[in-house]
């Protein structure tokens, strides 16, 4: 009996030890991130983060420890079982780690549910990854899975064997017993409250509170419990206060500035751009030469200086831009069609006031279930990777965004007028191939993605440049804005820079040109300035604030997962969901603005529940 005690409870130490190895790699992986922080605070990571070790090793061992109850007169098959099923339990493990690791610098947190959606979708999934590191992510997953795998066969070949007969009621009873008693560690103690992430957040430092966190657990919580959760998770007042205070934000409507020098339909274009970041813009105070076409065509239309993205991901800004709809934290309402159903639509409020509309993508419509948004949204015709030859197909994600231009400004020109189109850019995306000479050298991932957007840029510049020489031009309004920012190029800003994104407006539709719009704004605030500057209907879009209104409040929000920044003229500030911390704050705001940035994620939330 004693030796089985033995071997449960060095079969979970070993894992909790395994899990501490993996915090530092981790740590180690990120390094830039780990040396910005004093010694004491990794060391805090890797004790914050023991319970949480100890509670996912208490997972693992409900199996072996009940399995083990059933050993009392043999037991070479236990020694088949726990082979098995530790190969199987570590091979997911280590995979969780190491993948964690890069989706971790593209998306900013540990992974979770959230991949689950992009399964979906394989290839698309696949191409995500093709930037990284792949073959030496593959040979650490090797080397740190047989390296386990072998740790475990050892130890059960020096344990097991030596297991003794003993008799069957006490050798149940114990080991039933104490797997009831699992239930201990699994919660992370005898506290009120179970294992949950603010258990293991200690600093207002979200790196630090990150590499606490055990992958594995993170990613089954995640799996459980908040895929479909039907409760609002950030209650911090009471319903009818949070309501009160965000609708104190949006003013009533009044006379707005007007832009367009016509009152006939005007055709509108709206080219969403793949992670178009401020940081590459020279314009916006970020890197020269990354983008000189905008920033030559900034000098001849309107460009919004201020302006952040509602979230991280392209499903988040899709949503944000044509239905000017604020990001969720931990979840995208694009996954839910009978939710997004429900949205105000912009391409639907032209195309019921007799715009012609249409969408162009040159990938594949069905990643992150877009397409299911895209189709109820009103689009007359909606162009994906399925109508561009094999030969187009150079990338990945499918047509270049140089193939999809042209195909784009062929089409318009039959289109029937007025007309609404969308193109959505794929070419700056993760793996970041472009079919053109690099221009920004370097092969790591940085100088790669600047290349992309370089090559991106260069794209759009010789599509405007041929449609200006259209007949339909004069009478177009054109809107280039970003689907979200990006990490990169990794600069010393504070988080907000990561959202911070460009937005200008083309066209012979303008009355005013080369002038430059400074008012803090949202990505969820296009919709309610476009359609008022065409005097259509923008009532029903409840979250979008006119830029262009006189008696405007300004403010920005944007959701990264767990947490929220709220921006207002006079600074900003971060704060982390889960543990509650401030992470990052600038400026001299009110005390009171946290408050009224917890009751817009509340607010907007609820929102989302209810739809």
């Amino acid at each position: 009996m004693r030796k089985r005690l033995i071997f449960i409870a060095l079969y979970g130490f070993i894992w909790t030890v395994l899990f501490q190895f993996f915090r530092i790699i981790f740590l180690t992986y990120h390094y830039k991130k780990s040396i910005e922080l004093p010694a004491s605070y990794l060391a805090e990571s890797a004790w914050h983060g023991l319970r949480m070790d100890v509670s996912f090793a208490g997972y693992i061992l409900v199996l072996p420890t009940l399995f083990i109850g059933f050993t009392w007169k043999r037991w070479d098959w236990y020694k088949k079982f726990i082979t098995i099923y530790t190969g199987f339990v570590a091979f997911v493990i280590v995979f969780l780690t190491i993948a964690d690791l890069e989706l971790f610098r593209a998306w900013g947190f540990r992974i979770d549910a959230t991949s689950l959606h992009y399964l979906k979708t394989p290839q698309e999934a696949w191409a995500s990854m093709a930037s990284s590191p792949v073959f030496a992510l593959s040979v650490l997953f090797t080397v740190i899975y047989f390296t386990a795998y072998q740790i475990f066969k050892t130890f059960g070949e020096r344990t097991i064997p030596f297991f003794q007969k003993t008799s069957w009621y006490l050798s149940l009873s114990v080991f039933v017993l104490l797997t009831g008693a699992l239930i201990i560690p699994i919660r992370g103690g005898l506290q009120l409250a179970p294992m949950n992430e603010s258990a293991v957040f200690f600093s207002d430092k979200s790196f630090a509170n990150y590499a606490a966190v055990n992958v594995p657990w993170n990613y089954m919580s995640s799996v459980v419990h908040t895929r479909y959760s039907k409760k609002n998770p950030f209650i911090y007042q009471e319903p009818k206060s949070a309501d009160s205070v965000v609708a104190s934000l949006y003013s009533k409507p009044v006379d707005v500035r007007q832009i367009i020098n016509t009152d006939k339909p005007v055709n509108v274009v709206v080219i969403i751009w793949e992670s178009f970041t401020a940081k590459a813009v020279a314009g916006l105070g970020g890197l020269k030469g990354i983008t000189p076409q905008f920033d030559s065509l900034s000098k001849e239309g309107i460009l919004f200086t201020n302006m952040y993205a509602s979230g991280n991901r392209s499903d988040k800004g899709m949503v944000a831009i044509l239905s000017g709809y604020p990001a969720q934290p931990t979840t995208s309402i694009i996954k839910i069609p009978n939710k997004t159903i429900s949205l105000p639509s912009v391409p639907k409020t032209f195309h019921s006031n007799g715009w012609s509309t249409s969408f162009y993508y040159g990938g594949e419509t069905e990643f992150a279930n877009m397409k299911s948004y895209f189709l109820q949204q009103g689009f007359d015709k909606l162009i994906d990777k399925n109508a561009f030859a094999s030969k187009d197909m150079n990338s990945k994600w499918g047509a270049h965004d140089h193939v999809v231009f042209k195909k784009l400004l062929t089409d318009l020109d039959t289109q029937k007028q007025p007309f609404f189109s969308t193109m959505f850019t794929l070419s700056s995306h993760e793996p970041f191939e472009v079919p053109a000479k690099t221009v920004i050298k370097g092969n790591d991932v940085e100088h790669l993605f600047l290349n992309s957007l370089h090559y991106s840029d260069a794209s759009l510049g010789e599509f405007i440049k041929d449609a200006k020489t259209k007949s339909w031009w004069k009478n177009t309004l054109l809107i280039i804005i970003a689907d979200h920012g990006h990490p990169l190029p990794e600069r010393k800003q504070a988080k907000p820079s990561e959202f911070h994104i460009p937005m200008l407006w083309l066209g012979g539709a303008l009355k005013e040109n080369g002038i430059r719009i400074d008012t803090l704004c949202s990505q969820t605030d296009l919709a309610s300035t476009l359609l008022k500057q065409l005097k259509l209907p923008s009532k029903s879009f409840k979250w979008s604030n006119d830029i262009f209104s006189y008696n405007r409040k300004p403010f920005a929000y944007f959701a990264f997962n767990n947490g929220f920044g709220w921006i207002k003229p006079g600074g900003f500030i971060i704060r982390d969901n889960i543990g509650g911390n401030i992470t990052g704050q600038e400026g001299n705001l009110k005390p009171t603005e946290t408050e009224i940035g917890k009751a817009y994620l509340q607010a907007s939330y609820t929102d989302y529940l209810r739809r």
